[in-house]
């Protein structure tokens, strides 16, 4: 009876044991800051979702020694404090994840012992992104700084604009001659999609038409609208999917009208010869504005065109701001204002010979 009731006892507290354990990784994985743990041969030991996402890799993490650090050499930090240096803290640390992309973090590095063996344990907390956040809320309060401006245009551009409508019906009216009317017909559609522009513009409406759908669907159809402009013959369409982003719940046709002006900017600047990246992600643990997000799809147009000046970058969203002589400047203010009702939003980042517009829309589970 003894031997039974210890072995159960042994049994039990094992089964404690292991779940405490489990429990703890489940809290680490949950973090937003990035977790690396390594063994005493500096291999990777666990790393947390976070890590994974800051790092850049899918799947498999590469030797810490590919990363381009600015300036400094991590492992030899790592390899002081193996050999018994205190905790060591590098602040506002650049480097290149795998993906090439790059990061800015304050980074911990420290050791501990577990059952006599030592352990590395690396802490990266991302502050690049916090500043993103601060440029992100400035964007939301931009757009609504622009539809209270694009409402008090608004009631300028209806009344003549209802004048043109009201005198192409009755125009319309009076002619006979189908070759003739064919034109009323024109400055009526336009023009009424010009107020439904308006409209939408000022007042926003939530879409009320969202429907699960991959973003894939979206990407391949506009760019496949691209691709049959002869004048984008030359240009150089590059897709970098994840097929592993769930549907999202969206609006088609909104998110397709965003893409287009989006991608029409794109062509435009790599003067029909360049190419143009379409990149899809998830990312983990996103913050847009003021709002945290478990999971949000960030898809990248990537052109290597003149790029935007520096001092126009801050204004790109702005209506009536272009850098083009022959623009309207109304496309990004467009794009924006659509993806901000979909609770999202575009950021922009120019360099020579590289612009990256990115679309930032969180997943619902709904």
């Amino acid at each position: 009876m003894g031997q039974p009731y210890i072995l159960n006892l042994m049994n039990k507290k094992n089964n404690i044991l292991s779940g405490h354990f489990n429990l703890s990784y489940e809290i680490l994985d949950n973090l937003r800051t990035a977790i690396i743990i390594l063994d005493e041969n500096l291999n990777y030991f666990y790393t947390n979702t976070a890590a994974y996402d800051l790092l850049g890799s899918s799947n498999i993490l590469k030797d810490l020694s590919k990363l381009q650090y600015e300036n400094v050499s991590l492992l030899t930090y790592i390899e002081n404090i193996k050999e018994g240096q205190q905790t060591v803290m590098l602040r506002d640390l650049k480097f290149k994840n795998f993906d090439r992309i790059d990061r800015i973090v304050d980074c911990s590095i420290s050791s501990y012992y577990s059952k006599n063996d030592k352990y590395i344990l690396i802490e990266l907390n991302e502050t690049g992104r916090l500043y993103n956040i601060s440029i992100d809320q400035n964007l939301i309060e931009q757009q609504k700084a622009t539809r209270e401006m694009v409402k008090g245009l608004s009631h300028e551009i209806k009344n003549p604009l209802g004048g043109i409508m009201g005198a192409a019906q009755l125009l319309d009216r009076t002619l006979t001659d189908e070759s003739q009317t064919k034109f009323t017909k024109i400055i009526r559609k336009e023009s009424e999609r010009l107020l439904k522009l308006i409209n939408a513009m000022s007042s926003p409406i939530p879409s009320n038409q969202k429907e699960l759908i991959n973003i894939h669907e979206i990407t391949e159809h506009v760019i496949e609208l691209f691709k049959y402009d002869l004048d984008n013959s030359k240009i150089l369409f590059i897709k970098d999917y994840d097929p592993s982003i769930p549907l999202l719940n969206i609006d088609k046709n909104q998110i397709i009208q965003a893409l287009i002006n989006i991608i029409r900017n794109a062509t435009q600047a790599v003067s029909k010869t360049g190419k143009i990246i379409i990149k899809t992600r998830p990312l983990l643990k996103y913050t847009i504005g003021d709002t945290k997000h478990d999971l949000v799809i960030k898809l990248d147009i990537i052109d290597n065109g003149i790029g935007i000046p520096s001092e126009k970058i801050k204004e790109i969203f702005y209506p009536m701001v272009t850098t083009k002589p022959d623009g309207m400047g109304l496309g990004l203010t467009i794009a924006q204002s659509i993806i901000i009702q979909n609770k999202g939003l575009i950021e922009c980042k120019s360099k020579n010979n590289e612009t990256k517009f990115s679309i930032i829309i969180p997943w619902y589970n709904e």
